[in-house]
């Protein structure tokens, strides 16, 4: 089978943002509901990447990682 067009791609990942988008109009209920959101919106910015470079491999997991009070963060890869 051949591999979509990239306006196919993007098209797909414009229907699955629509969803987002209209899940957030209803408002966002909760922490959880608002993590599920972002989530969906990260895995929709790959497609649209993807559409374009293809498929990346996932980035690897950080070594460490450091979370300090005032709510930053930082890694080690």
């Amino acid at each position: 089978m051949a591999k979509p067009s990239i306006a196919d791609q993007l098209e797909r990942a414009s229907d699955d943002l629509d969803q987002v988008i209209c899940s957030a109009r209803l408002g966002v209920r909760n922490a959880r509901q608002f993590d599920d959101l972002e989530e969906q919106a990260q895995g929709i910015a790959a497609k649209i990447v993807a559409a374009f470079r293809g498929e990346q491999a996932p980035q690897a997991k950080p070594l460490r990682m450091d979370i300090v009070p005032d709510g930053k963060s930082s890694a080690w890869y």
